[in-house]
This record gives C-alpha cells, structure tokens and sequence, in this order.
C-alpha cells in the first residue's frame, strides 16, 4: 500500500530539501527497485492492482494529498531559509501554522501518517 502512495515527483521534492543529491537518488534508486521487485514478486502491473477498492480509494485521494504535498515543501523550504530572508514572526508563525495543517492533511489523505 505504501508503494502504492508513494510518487516519485514529490518524494524528490522532500529529498530536495535536504541538499544531499547523493543520499536523494540513493533513495529514490531503492524505491524503484522495491517497487520494481514487489511487482515481480506479486505478478502486478501496479501496486494495489489486486485490492481494486483499496486502489481505486488511494487514486481519488492521490491528487489532494500531492497538492497537499507540495504546499508543504514550500512551507518547509521557506521557514528553512526564513532566516536568510528576515521573515517577520507574523509571516514565520503563519507557515509554521500551514505546515502543521499540511501534516494533518496528508496524514488524513493517506490514512496514515504519511
């Protein structure tokens, strides 16, 4: 299931943000292979393909929760460089406030905590 939630776009968002384009393609490298191995092992053309329900769910969920994503990346990357922009602490605790709503609504998205 969690392949199955997972897109790689946006994972490379996140591992942007840590500014070690080593350790994100490491990262990404073993998530294509598990994807690629789990699929071979299962015979599936696709995650979930077996759990049509349970896909079908996380597919209409997909689009929310990546929007989500992405206002996340963009409320994290800019309280990273707040200080390097001299936020003032009405703008810095409104995106802390986003980013705690982001977590509560991609954790909603994917039922689970993300």
């Amino acid at each position: 299931m969690s392949l199955a939630k997972t897109d790689d776009r946006i994972a490379q968002r996140y591992l942007a943000l840590g500014d070690r384009d080593d350790l994100a393609e490491m990262v990404l490298g073993e998530l294509r292979l598990t994807r690629e191995w789990v699929l071979k092992i299962t015979g599936s053309a696709w995650p979930l393909q077996n759990r049509r329900v349970l896909g079908r769910a996380v597919q209409l969920r997909s689009p929310y929760v990546d929007a989500l994503s992405l206002i996340q990346v963009r409320a994290l990357s800019a309280l990273r460089n707040g200080g390097d922009e001299g936020l003032s602490e009405a703008t810095t605790d409104q995106l802390r406030h986003l980013l705690l709503l982001t977590v509560n609504g991609v954790s909603a998205g994917l039922q689970n905590t993300g």
